[in-house]
């Protein structure tokens, strides 16, 4: 669980002090989230992550030692925390390959149309690559080792006609899908037109 889930949760009982510091970091977070979406990585300092939630920057290093890098770090990973159990729920149910894919782009797609959420899972930045490089890649293999399986089950019943490596496509559909966050969160494309692509694509497997 999350900590905004257990600061939020009703079945949760935390001590006032301990609720008052989820809250707190939590405000952090999401500060660190604003301040990137308004203003990029480079001009995202640990002063104005502080200032938007009227607090020091002595008290944000205390709630994160590592300053920024740690707060975008943990961003990316909550993000893939919450993609991560989308794909187990969608595979904890029955399905077949083809419905499972566009279920697994359905979900991405989901957070690329969040206002702030989109565009920072989609960004390509160099300066952030050594705060994400730990935690890039997370979903993204979940996804792939899903869509692996699928394809190889589909293969074994002949509900599907290719005998192309089901790693090598799962890699691809996931590199795809990733591309297609971008777009998405950039507004270029609409989240239907990706649905319908990817539809297409896979029907031809």
């Amino acid at each position: 669980m999350s900590e905004r889930a257990k600061a939020d949760s009703p079945s949760t009982v935390l001590p006032l002090r301990e609720r008052n510091r989820l809250r707190t970091r939590r405000e952090m977070l999401d500060a660190a989230l604003e301040v990137f979406t308004e203003s990029g990585y480079g001009s995202a300092t640990v002063e104005s992550i502080a200032a938007r939630v009227g607090a020091s920057k002595v008290t944000l290093y205390s709630y994160f030692p590592q300053g920024r890098e740690e707060l975008f770090r943990e961003l990316y990973e909550e993000i893939n925390t919450q993609l991560v159990e989308q794909a187990v729920r969608i595979h904890e149910v029955e399905g077949e390959f083809r419905s499972r894919v566009r279920a697994l782009t359905e979900a991405l797609m989901e957070v690329a149309q969040r206002p702030l959420v989109g565009r920072f899972y989609s960004i390509d930045d160099p300066a952030l690559d050594e705060a994400l490089d730990p935690v890039r890649g997370h979903a993204s293999g979940v996804f792939a080792d899903y869509i692996t399986a699928d394809l190889a089950a589909a293969q074994k019943t002949k509900s599907v006609s290719t005998k192309a490596s089901p790693r090598v496509v799962a890699t691809l559909l996931v590199g795809a899908m990733r591309s297609a966050l971008r777009d998405v969160a950039d507004g270029s494309v609409s989240p239907t037109e990706i649905l319908d692509s990817m539809d297409a694509l896979v029907a031809n497997l």
